[in-house]
């Protein structure tokens, strides 16, 4: 079984961002979107207008000052290598818990099909306004600038509490 990492988020969270489930490096790493070629980071930093830092503590708290907050639908699942089509008895997240924690959470964005579906699954359909992004993924080649977009859109014109 391949497990996913805590939550980064606090009681300023605003937007939750939900991945499927951490990949290869990702968990070798045991750092959220840690393959080099995820465009996670370098979105989220780039549509801020600032300098994506090497220390993932540093990625980390970036987040939280953004009033963002990470996890995963899943929490633990069996699947080879990295593909979310690889997943197989899957385990979800208790998200409901985590959003009835935090009640500030007005948005959720889903990075990936994957996600919103494995969501949807066990949960139905969200109860807060969502996005189903784009995946940022290296498995997803290709229209970067829809991606951008997307993001930006989500990032920067999102509800505030």
């Amino acid at each position: 079984m391949k497990y996913s990492f805590g939550p980064i988020i606090n009681d300023d969270s605003q937007t939750l961002i939900l991945g499927s489930l951490p990949g290869e490096k990702s968990l070798e790493m045991s750092r959220y979107y840690a393959h080099p070629q995820n465009r996670f980071w370098k979105i989220l930093y780039s549509v801020y207008g600032e300098t994506m830092p090497d220390s993932f503590a540093d990625r980390y708290d970036f987040i939280l000052r953004r009033r963002l907050a990470l996890w995963d639908t899943i929490r633990c699942a069996r699947r080879e290598g990295s593909l979310d089509g690889k997943i197989r008895d899957e385990e979800p997240n208790d998200i409901p818990s985590l959003l009835a924690a935090h009640p500030n959470i007005s948005l959720i964005l889903f990075n990936g099909a994957c996600s919103f579906a494995k969501y949807k699954k066990y949960f139905g359909e969200p109860a807060r306004p969502y996005r189903r992004m784009l995946s940022t993924s290296p498995a997803c080649a290709g229209r970067d600038g829809e991606r951008y977009r997307m993001w930006e859109d989500a990032l920067l014109r999102r509800p505030l509490l």
